[in-house]
């Protein structure tokens, strides 16, 4: 599994991992593979990306992220970073990675914002 780098007040690297899935089913309340990536909350993709962080950062918390988001970064690029963490925990086999947006994944951005916005990545195919 390789980290994927994040550039927020300082270049980082997200890894996930098998303990950071564990936990995250915990918090979404549901199996890995229950996961709907087409209603993802802004708050779950904070998770996701805390989990990812908690190897460098051990006391990070969603909130910390959102805080480091806003101050640092944008929504879409957190997204981004979310699912490519995602796809590297699973590794990079044909069975696993998605290369291009299953119809019942697409991730809903408002109206505006999709304007402005690049094309949004969408997690693995589990």
């Amino acid at each position: 599994m390789l980290a994927v780098t994040y550039v927020l007040d300082q270049e980082r690297s997200l890894k996930l991992g098998f303990r950071g899935i564990a936990k995250l089913e915990k918090v979404f309340g549901a199996n890995v593979d229950k996961w709907n990536l087409k209603e993802l909350t802004f708050d779950q993709v904070a998770e996701i990306l805390a989990e990812s962080l908690r190897r460098e950062i051990p006391d990070i918390t969603a909130d910390k992220v959102m805080d480091l988001i806003d101050d640092f970064s944008d929504i879409n690029t957190a997204i981004k970073k979310a699912f490519e963490s995602i796809n590297e925990t699973f590794g990079k086999n044909e069975s696993t990675v998605v290369t291009e947006q299953p119809p019942d994944a697409v991730l809903e951005v408002p109206e505006m914002a999709q304007e402005m916005a690049p094309e949004l990545p969408q997690g693995t195919a589990i």
